[in-house]
């Protein structure tokens, strides 16, 4: 009987936990000007799915000058205006980064130039970014993602490996 009341409880507790999450995301929607996103493709895992993983991110326009690294981040792809896409900041202006160029002995140095970011995605082997069209420039960043909605409820972690 009492294993039957703890599941019962923790149940009820795992509900208010969640519910305590989805309000805070959309408090963070509200208060800052965010918005939803939905994760499609594998350039993320491990952080999403890219199975339809919905997301909430803080606007940033005008705030630019707060994308750090490690932050997840919707940007406009550079290569085509009309697709958004979901990546890590890997390096900020003024930073160095080593790109493995096809064809070439030794990864090529390329410096972030002032008003740009490098995004990658966390799935290397599966991801189209930085590395394939350069530094991003800072006004085609959107949003910091901030939460995952579906098909978890989590906070997105700035962290960079």
């Amino acid at each position: 009987m009492a294993a039957a009341a703890w599941a019962s409880w923790h149940k009820a507790l795992r509900g208010a936990v969640g519910f305590v999450r989805g309000v805070s995301c959309f408090y963070v929607v509200y208060n800052y000007g965010g918005f939803l996103s939905k994760v499609d493709g594998p350039s993320m895992f491990p952080t999403f799915t890219g199975r339809g993983d919905w997301v909430v991110a803080e606007a940033l326009p005008g705030l630019s000058d707060r994308v750090q690294v490690g932050d997840v981040v919707i940007s406009t792809r550079p290569i085509q205006a009309d697709e958004n896409i979901i990546k890590r900041v890997t390096a900020v202006q003024g930073q160095t980064v080593n790109v493995d160029k096809a064809g070439s002995i030794a990864p090529v140095q390329i410096q972030v130039p002032p008003g740009h970011v490098w995004l990658q995605g966390d799935n290397l082997i599966l991801s189209r970014d930085s590395r394939e069209y350069g530094p991003v420039p800072l006004a085609l960043v959107k949003g910091r993602v901030v939460a995952q909605l579906w098909p978890s409820i989590k906070w997105v972690e700035r962290k960079f490996k």
